[in-house]
């Protein structure tokens, strides 16, 4: 039997770093959703389109196969995409939200059916050096929902709304 040691600890990461963006937005105030502290900050609606952007693209890293979003989701949160205080350019929270949870999940479901010898293997799709085998889109989708995560907690700081931890 292949070990799944390195991969489950992975997973617990990523599941809490997931668990704590999921109480950053859980009580975020919708006229609040655009809100940036500078207009070079990320905010709420971006972030979440952005996070489940990203895990559409961490998934292909395992499998070559992205989880299909809506096709605005690459001009609107991708690389590149900036955040826009105008809120009617963003689908609705629960639309993003549910799309970040389906990308979180088929991620996870995709990385399940991995063991630690899979993930030592190189990238399905070409990732322009970001990861150089399979377990770095595992780490580095922790580290990523983590780095979101701070921002949309800075933002909840600056909005006076109460902290998540």
């Amino acid at each position: 039997m292949s070990s799944t040691v390195n991969r489950d600890h992975a997973l617990k990461s990523l599941a809490f770093a997931h668990s704590i963006t999921q109480k950053a937005i859980a009580d975020f105030p919708d006229s609040k959703l655009t809100y940036q502290q500078s207009p070079s900050d990320n905010h709420a609606l971006w972030t979440i389109g952005h996070l489940a952007a990203t895990y559409s693209w961490f998934k292909s890293v395992f499998d070559g196969a992205m989880h299909p979003l809506p096709e605005n989701y690459n001009a609107l949160f991708t690389g590149g995409s900036k955040p826009s205080a105008d809120a009617k350019l963003y689908p609705p929270l629960a639309e993003l939200r549910r799309n970040y949870n389906e990308c979180y999940e088929a991620f996870v479901a995709a990385a399940k059916k991995l063991t630690d010898a899979d993930l030592a293997k190189a990238p399905a799709i070409d990732t322009g050096g970001f990861c150089n085998d399979k377990f770095d889109a595992l780490d580095r989708a922790a580290w990523h929902e983590g780095w979101h995560c701070g921002q949309l907690c800075g933002v909840r700081k600056a909005l006076n709304l109460p902290g998540v931890f």
